[in-house]
């Protein structure tokens, strides 16, 4: 079946950064699709239409040309009027979407990543930049951008693009929508909201002061299309912890964190949190890196590991068709020597996941970092199913 231009019609919003891309949509998702209309959403982990949720088989941030037709049309047929879309900078500097003339664009953070592909930050950057430019370009009235003054290209991009609305946000500058008094718990976050001086109380199920950033990209979002700020409050009393971004599960006086970070920034964002919440136990991490792709950072990611956390366990994630125990020895780099004590290699994950449960005491908490919410491993082997989340919970089940 060929698909013409099935966006057509419905308003479009394009989200991309470097972390944080999925839960920002997802918060998004959830007050348009409460408050405006049926809502589309496509990212990383899954894909939503109006209440329904799917997970994204396909292991890829934006779908090829032809499925993602396919699946905006689907959207279309079950009446969704808006769709967000996830955006990876592989397929921005692709041009995968010339097709579609997007309404409105949103950033949160910049950080390396994909240099494999990019050659250079300044290309990555001048990449991500080109979405807002091409949405500058769309031929749709009222075209809008939402910009972290926070962030160093957000805060330089506010000053260089024009948009019909532009709304931006921060926690520790000025900016149009700013968060004040912002008190972090183990399990969600409390928080005021600024807005043209109106203050509006905000408490979201999400943990640490990286979800602030997140929650004030899509709060930014609902106020730039008119929803008022008491619904936004109220639908955030609502969202649901988004699949595998710090999603806790406890067991026995241990808790366990699994997050998607993959990245350095990431990483040292989970960890830092970890530390803060901490108190007497240890942190243990379980943690890996990609195969074929950003091999610069994963010495990186070894170093911030050791800096952060008490005992770490380095294993697989998608070696795919390189060398699984040069990726591992890459990130071993990272470790200093004096430390070498206090941390594990375990290639095969289970065998991880497993050690990690047998060491942990009542009060440590276990970061399992990496992709957990795919269900297909690429190893040297070929792909297998997995699914850490499935693992653990085995693994606890069978614990005396």
């Amino acid at each position: 079946m060929i698909y013409e231009n099935p966006a057509k019609g419905m308003f479009i919003i394009w989200v991309t950064w470097t972390d944080g891309k999925t839960t920002t949509s997802n918060i998004i998702h959830h007050i348009i699709n409460q408050n405006l209309g049926r809502t589309a959403l496509i990212t990383t982990a899954l894909i939503k239409m109006g209440d329904e949720t799917f997970p994204n088989q396909y292991k890829m941030t934006s779908l090829d040309p032809f499925q993602l037709r396919k699946t905006i049309q689907l959207a279309k047929d079950v009446g969704c009027t808006y769709l967000i879309l996830e955006v990876a900078s592989h397929a921005i500097h692709q041009r995968r979407f010339e097709w579609i003339d997007f309404d409105m664009a949103v950033l949160t953070n910049i950080t390396p990543e994909h240099l494999d592909y990019h050659k250079t930050f300044e290309n990555y950057v001048a990449t991500k930049k080109q979405l807002f430019l091409d949405v500058m370009k769309s031929k749709k009235w009222g075209k809008i951008a939402i910009l972290p003054k926070d962030d160093d290209n957000g805060r330089k991009w506010i000053d260089e693009l024009y948009f019909d609305k532009m709304l931006s946000y921060s926690v520790t500058t000025s900016s149009m929508v700013k968060a004040e008094d912002i008190d972090l718990q183990y399990n969600h976050t409390n928080f005021t909201i600024n807005y043209l001086g109106k203050e509006t109380n905000i408490s979201v199920d999400l943990p640490w002061v990286y979800n602030v950033y997140n929650t004030l990209a899509w709060i930014a979002s609902g106020l730039v299309l008119w929803v008022e700020q008491e619904k936004i409050a109220e639908s955030l009393k609502s969202f649901a912890w988004v699949v595998g971004r710090m999603e806790p599960v406890e067991h026995k006086g241990v808790r366990y964190f699994v997050d998607f970070a993959h990245t350095p920034n990431a990483l040292k964002a989970a960890l830092s949190y970890i530390d803060a919440i901490k108190w007497d136990g240890r942190c243990i991490l379980v943690f890996w890196a990609p195969g074929n792709r950003d091999r610069y950072k994963r010495p990186e990611m070894g170093k911030i590991a050791h800096q952060l956390s008490d005992i770490m366990i380095i294993t697989d994630d998608d070696p795919d068709t390189e060398p699984r125990l040069r990726i591992i020895q890459e990130i071993a780099k990272g470790v200093s020597r004096e430390l070498w004590d206090t941390y594990m290699i375990l290639p095969e994950r289970e065998l991880a996941l497993q050690m990690a449960v047998e060491i942990a005491k009542p009060g440590d908490i276990v970061l399992l970092a990496g992709k957990w919410h795919e269900h297909i491993q690429l190893t040297n082997f070929g792909k297998r199913p997995r699914s850490d989340k499935q693992k653990l919970e085995e693994i606890l089940a069978k614990l005396p």
